[in-house]
């Protein structure tokens, strides 16, 4: 085996994860392109080093095992406790429990149609359920968080965070039933530790401990590392160097939960294709109880404590005199220069600031409820209104306060809406995250995640990294040079550190149209040969006038594209509609092109709409967003594939066979005919043809092969799609995997006992054996398919904890 130098083996570590750990995973020769030098940064995600600082030889209780750094925080409470499996049965974390069974209860209430798609809150109790962890992500690049009364000294407040990041998992039905599950949790410390040795520690000595962490170099040999994953972890660890060697649960701040409550299906949210809710809560340490408890929001203002409702007019005056103090803050020249810097930190003294969110997908910064800020074009639905924005860019050109980031109206609101929890949460983010975490080896490959960050992390891994070094090198860090970006696209001053990417302005990427770039300072135009395009328009249903960011769209390649049409690659949007909003928070969609649907119009897309020029033994295919009944004929395979479909957002472009594929796909396994239908039975413990079913059983049996977009760090998917790892089919093995796969699906009686029909391979597209000419690229990406299609990001089907929790 060759020898590993330090700054290697660190590297697989702090880079985002190739899965070359894993043996269905990437190729070393491919690492380069699946995680490109521009969008490496001070991040911990690879997962068999994650797996080791976590579950070190497959026991629990390793140095960042979420027990054990919230069970020292409880040993440091006033009230000592009795420790127990479950974190979260400990009385320091009682109260997260019942909020958040609450707020679950309440969700159920408030949406009827979607009781039976919502996450099981016993998942957060049950004694079969873990957070594993997934990442450590440096966030010394957030030293303007004002983070009062978390029992912080000035040195801490001045350095930034630390964030540990975990996902909830289980595994249930003895050990059969397991998966992640769609809700993310984030403990926040202080970069700079309680423990400084005196003062021998600073931010700036940290900040070098994880600019050295990080080669200059990235090279990963074929000879996976797998027995050098303990000195790795060791080395991060180590007191004298390792960037981890200081965290201590004594010093957690706050925890942060991001949890998908329900996803209705595309049968119930018909013209969105599907519907999920998140809510998004922050926990934190209350030092004199000695308990975590619900904390106000980061700049997330709660609108009905704003905004007269005519249903409540004694709460009128005192929610209006509320809104008049958020303006007047709002016109405060320090304030104002915050807001253009995306470094906003509203005053909690106001009373303006809420303590749960709800953000809504698909639809992005489209839909109403993303946007607390929403530009209603109703007074009594205007947290702020254009004129009152225009009136605060005058007082600030008045006063000499110069913007680096807003010129109009449209560009404050959006920078607003940018520094709310929701306004970020859909934004280039995957299914709602932002580092939902790589996965580890034996997870099933398609409910398996490539990359663990969304286009919106990796685009801001340059800046962060300027900032990381700035500090290390002892030189004060300015207000200005904190300044982020706006959550949809990196800042262009960071295009030449991310060329080659297609994270500003390439494929995929945020763009705005020329009439919105003409009166804003974001200068978002797409790359040489791509165009402009607007898969979502935003309108009020009233006024029909534009909504917010009623510019904002994404780039296309500009190849082929001819008026109304969009551009032909794989996996380019295939539809254009209007999200219209009744009042803020009640959206529908309306699509327009390339047919208009109505409630009861055919929602396929065309075959004209398609590529013309068909690809020898394969043939394109419009998967479309809204639902389609449809017939299941076992006569006719088109009619079959039509079949319960939907929930492709604004639709996708993808090729029938792995057959001639083009260099922008891959080839990979998709949801078919029966696989809702074996997911729906795994809680049930009943078997199928003697078999007891499994998520991998439903797999195995119910996928089809087909040509979608492949992705890598740099090369993202678009909005509402992720990007989940390839089959891992090889040169050597391609052959005989299929053959394995073919004889399964004909010999197991599951296919036919779930369909009531038995299994032909003519009978379906997909069935065929991968061309040569891809089997020998040994394309190792990733591919994209919509969220809700990966198992562990929708919150429904999941076979529930057998008791209640306590």
């Amino acid at each position: 085996m060759a020898t590993f130098s330090l700054s290697r083996l660190i590297l697989l570590t702090l880079l985002a994860s190739t899965g070359t750990l894993d043996p269905t995973a990437a190729a070393s020769d491919t690492a380069q392109d699946i995680i490109p030098a521009a969008v490496r940064g001070p991040f911990i995600s690879h997962p068999s080093v994650i797996t080791e600082l976590d579950c070190p030889a497959g026991k629990c209780g390793g140095p960042l095992d979420f027990t054990r750094l919230i069970q020292a925080r409880a040993q440091a409470s006033p009230i000592r406790e009795e420790l127990g499996k479950n974190p979260f049965k400990l009385r320091i974390a009682k109260k997260i429990a019942e909020t958040i069974g609450q707020d679950l209860d309440e969700l159920a209430a408030m949406e009827p149609d979607a009781g039976g798609h919502q996450i099981d809150k016993n998942f957060l109790t049950d004694e079969d359920s873990r957070v594993e962890l997934v990442g450590i992500v440096n966030r010394m690049d957030r030293q303007f968080i004002i983070d009062s009364g978390a029992g912080l000294s000035p040195r801490q407040r001045q350095c930034g965070e630390i964030s540990i990041i975990y996902r909830f998992a289980y595994s249930l039905r003895d050990r059969d039933q397991k998966s992640r599950l769609p809700v993310t949790l984030n403990l926040v410390l202080p970069a700079l530790p309680s423990k400084d040795q005196g003062g021998q520690i600073t931010c700036q000595t940290i900040a070098k401990r994880w600019l050295d962490a990080i080669p200059a170099s990235y090279e990963l040999q074929d000879d996976r590392p797998s027995k050098d994953v303990e000195k790795v972890a060791a080395q991060l660890l180590d007191p004298k160097t390792g960037p981890l060697a200081f965290i201590d649960g004594r010093d957690i701040i706050r925890i942060e939960l991001n949890i998908q409550a329900y996803r209705k299906p595309a049968g119930i949210a018909k013209d969105f294709g599907t519907e999920a809710a998140y809510v998004i809560r922050v926990f934190k340490w209350q030092i004199a109880g000695g308990y975590f408890d619900a904390d106000l929001l980061r700049n997330q203002i709660d609108r009905d404590l704003l905004l007269c409702d005519p249903r409540k007019p004694n709460e009128c005056p005192a929610n209006q005199a509320r809104r008049k103090r958020l303006l007047a803050y709002f016109s405060q020249p320090d304030v104002m220069q915050s807001i253009d810097w995306g470094t906003l930190d509203i005053d909690d003294s106001l009373g303006v600031l809420a303590k749960r969110a709800m953000s809504v997908s698909p639809g992005g910064t489209h839909r109403s409820r993303n946007q607390s800020y929403w530009n209603a074009h109703d007074s009594s639905e205007q947290i702020i209104t254009d004129d009152e924005i225009r009136a605060l860019l005058r007082f600030a050109e008045k006063n000499k306060i110069s913007f680096s980031f807003i010129k109009s109206p449209q560009d404050f609101r959006a920078r607003l809406n940018g520094t709310t929890c929701i306004g970020c949460h859909q934004t280039r983010a995957i299914a709602g995250f932002h580092f939902p975490g790589a996965d580890r080896s034996g997870t099933y490959t398609t409910n398996s995640i490539l990359l663990p960050g969304s286009p919106h992390f990796y685009g801001d891994q340059p800046r962060r990294l300027a900032l990381l070094s700035k500090i290390a090198s002892g030189q004060p860090v300015t207000n200005f040079e904190l300044a982020t970006s706006y959550p949809h696209r990196p800042m262009n001053k960071f295009r030449s550190a991310l060329a080659g990417t297609s994270l500003i302005g390439g494929w995929g990427g945020a763009c705005l149209s020329e009439d919105s770039i003409r009166n804003s300072k974001r200068e978002w135009t797409c790359q040489t040969d791509h165009e402009c395009i607007q898969p979502f328009r935003s309108a009020d249903e009233r006024s029909r006038k534009s909504g917010n960011e009623g510019g904002l769209g994404i780039c296309v390649t500009s190849k082929g594209a001819q008026g109304n049409t969009i551009a032909r690659q794989i996996g380019d949007a295939l539809q254009l509609g209007e999200v219209v909003t009744k009042s803020w928070g009640k959206d529908r969609y309306f699509r327009y092109f390339p047919n208009e649907v109505s409630a009861d119009a055919d929602t396929i897309i065309p075959k004209t709409a398609l590529p013309q020029k068909q690809i020898p033994g394969n043939s394109y295919y419009g998967a479309h967003q809204e639902y389609h009944q449809g017939k299941t004929d076992w006569e006719n395979r088109e009619l079959l594939r039509d079949a319960e479909t939907g929930g492709f957002p604004a639709g996708m472009l993808r090729l029938s066979e792995c057959v001639g594929l083009p260099s922008e796909a891959s080839c990979g396994l998709v949801a078919s005919t029966g696989f809702n239908t074996c997911i729906a039975k795994l809680g049930s413990d009943a078997k199928v043809n003697g078999k007891k079913l499994t998520i991998g059983t439903c797999f195995d049996h119910f996928t089809s092969f087909a040509g979608l977009r492949a992705c890598t760090a740099g090369s993202p998917c678009r909005d509402d799609y992720i990007c989940v790892k390839p089959m891992g089919y090889r040169p050597g093995d391609a052959s005989s995997k299929f053959v394995a796969r073919s004889k399964l699906l004909q010999t197991s009686g599951i296919f036919a006992a779930i369909n009531e029909h038995t299994y032909s391979p003519s009978k379906f597209y997909g069935q065929v054996m991968p061309d040569q000419d891809w089997v020998d690229r040994d394309d190792q990406r990733g591919l994209c398919i919509p969220p809700y299609f990966v198992f562990q990001f929708r919150a429904d089907g999941h076979p529930g904890p057998r008791r209640t929790a306590d």
